[in-house]
């Protein structure tokens, strides 16, 4: 369920007016980063209505191969320049433990954001990053990713649950299974729950 704080996740944030502004949100999202399984944490989320947020390019996390990844990345004032494109992938949220869907995004995105205190940058993504940069966005405009399923959408939404693997040995090749992650159906009493907390968005702003 959405968590106490929802109400600040549907308000719009402010712009950072200096760098010493968003030093600390900055540092709390990374210190957050280490206790959560994310791709993105937006400031909002922690409870600070300041346009930032810190990511880490899915590229990055898919070349890692179990090694080390690098930091996340922190983007203050992102300003969305263009879009392209069209690309549905799953979607889900830390504050929306749990439920998963589709959703459709664009495939590529610019934006200009500050890096750093004194340069203003723009950035160009695409792909599942693209996906990341625009959730994480959308979090700054008080849109949670449920605002963009449709009806529809509402019957395929999923969760995840941990199941024994039918006759999978082990590595060593014992008998003993092996888990694996399923898709499980919401219960209808989430799917209601999702329908009520989303804000569907206008048709315009669903198509790129």
């Amino acid at each position: 369920m959405l968590p106490r704080e929802a109400g600040l996740l549907r308000r719009r944030c402010v712009r950072v007016a200096n760098w010493a502004e968003a030093s600390r949100p900055i540092q709390d999202l990374l210190d957050t980063w280490g206790t959560v399984a994310a791709h993105g944490i937006a400031a909002p989320q922690i409870g600070v209505l300041r346009r930032l947020f810190v990511y880490r390019p899915y590229e990055d996390e898919e070349s890692a191969d179990g090694g080390d990844v690098g930091a996340p990345i922190a983007v203050v004032n992102p300003k969305v320049i263009k879009v392209a494109g069209e690309l549905t992938d799953y979607d889900g949220c830390l504050s929306l433990p749990g439920i998963y869907g589709q959703t459709r995004r664009a495939h590529r995105i610019e934006i200009s954001a500050q890096l750093s205190p004194r340069e203003t940058v723009r950035l160009k993504f695409e792909g599942y990053t693209a996906r990341i940069i625009q959730h994480e966005m959308d979090h700054l405009d008080g849109v949670l990713w449920i605002d963009r399923l449709s009806d529809d959408d509402l019957d395929n939404l999923y969760t995840l649950a941990e199941e024994p693997a039918d006759d999978a040995p082990a590595d060593d090749g014992s008998a003993a299974r092996q888990s694996v992650i399923r898709k499980v159906p919401l219960t209808e009493a989430d799917r209601q729950f999702v329908a009520d907390a989303r804000r569907p968005l206008p048709g315009y702003a669903l198509h790129w």
